[in-house]
């Protein structure tokens, strides 16, 4: 028994050793940022990725056919337009993207400009991009009627992509659009509005989210609508809210009354963590208003060229990545700490493709040095027009990420 406890005391004794020479050598715990974010400065972060219109017109979808009447979902393959975004969803946490239009039957029939009936393949390549949602309140929800409403809202709910904006049935319209960041960060809630509809009613008011102008006698209740989509999503348990606004002004480089008007009310309700707009089809600035980041035009994320003058900028788009930094679960603690923009062009050397301008991916440039640099420029000067501050809206150079 004492040769027993002696070498137990002796046991002891080395054990005691190491736990003070573990203690005294153990670094300091690494600290985790949840969230896939360069720089996440608090306990978690949500990296929003998103850009402008899907807006599909027939001279671009015929350069993706391969048989157009096929019903097995090979009709038309749009993958490649897509191929130098992933990385930037990639460097993303939820991606959304802006379905401009309602979607035709599988094998058609597809109708273009004035009113739109697109392949619906175009749902495939935004599901195989890597879209975590989609919004589709803008002023082509009704092209179609229910039926279109209905076509892209099954399509995407079996593509699992989760939307709002246009809806099925009034029980959909009423619920928020909650979004669980599949890194961990965070919860992020979604809302929508469109202007107009092209002087289009719907068969039912709650078809499609609005923003209707003032004066008209839909605006408070559409703007209180919102308000109370946002409450809703943060009582399940989104930790912030974006809206996403969709106007009708086509081709300005300033944002124009009302969505200036729209977004600064919305922002007063301090229902909103961020307002992103898209549907004027050109790049357009950013705005600090009070509290609230506005990103007032995103452009085109995918589109067919224009030649017609003054329309050029049809041609172009931004795609952002809005970076919310906080606690995840703690109501008060979340904002926007880094806005990192990316200025895009609807073509890769002749040939339709989403193209990060600038040589800022390693394709290299989209149409040639001095267009991409021009352009570059020009849009540039567009986001900071407002006076946004450039130590939080920055210029996205991902190959810089990646160093």
């Amino acid at each position: 028994m004492k040769h027993h406890n002696a070498s137990t005391a002796s046991s002891d004794a080395v054990t005691s050793s190491n736990v003070a020479v573990n203690k005294k050598n153990t670094p300091k715990p690494v600290v985790v940022h949840h969230g896939n974010s360069p720089d996440c400065p608090d306990d978690d972060c949500i990296a929003l990725f998103v850009n402008g219109d899907l807006l599909f017109h027939e001279h671009l979808w015929q350069h993706f056919a391969n048989n157009p009447t096929a019903t097995d979902g090979t009709a038309f393959n749009f993958d490649p337009l897509f191929t130098n975004m992933k990385p930037y969803i990639q460097a993303s946490d939820i991606s959304v993207c802006e379905f401009e239009t309602p979607i035709a039957p599988r094998g058609g029939p597809y109708a273009a400009y004035p009113v739109f009936n697109i392949p619906p393949e175009v749902v495939d390549a935004a599901q195989h991009a890597g879209y975590n949602a989609c919004t589709h309140g803008t002023n082509h929800s009704w092209d179609q009627g229910a039926a279109g409403i209905t076509r892209l809202w099954d399509a995407l709910d079996a593509a699992g992509i989760k939307q709002t904006g246009s809806y099925k049935t009034e029980e959909d319209s009423v619920k928020p659009l909650v979004i669980d960041s599949p890194t961990g960060g965070g919860k992020l809630g979604l809302v929508t509005g469109t202007v107009s509809l092209n002087g289009e009613v719907p068969d039912q008011d709650w078809r499609v989210d609005r923003l209707r102008e003032s004066g008209d006698p839909h605006h408070d209740s559409d703007i209180q609508r919102a308000v109370d989509k946002a409450k809703a999503a943060r009582k399940q348990g989104a930790d912030v809210v974006a809206m996403a606004i969709h106007s009708v002004q086509e081709y300005l480089t300033k944002a124009d009354s009302w969505q200036i008007s729209e977004a600064h009310e919305l922002a007063d309700t301090g229902a909103f963590d961020v307002i992103y707009g898209a549907g004027c089809h050109c790049a357009q600035p950013i705005e600090k208003y009070h509290n609230t980041w506005i990103v007032y035009g995103l452009g085109n994320a995918i589109t067919v060229t224009s030649h017609i003058p003054g329309h050029e900028v049809n041609n172009q788009g931004v795609s952002a990545r809005i970076q919310f930094a906080g606690k995840r679960g703690k109501p008060g603690s979340w904002r926007v700490n880094r806005i990192d923009w990316v200025p895009t062009a609807n073509e890769r050397q002749g040939q339709y493709q989403w193209c990060p301008i600038a040589g800022d991916h390693p394709n290299g440039v989209c149409w040639d040095p001095a267009t991409d640099a021009k352009q570059e420029q020009r849009i540039h000067d567009i986001i900071y027009s407002m006076g946004a501050d450039n130590n939080v809206v920055r210029e996205w150079r991902l190959t810089d990420e990646h160093k």
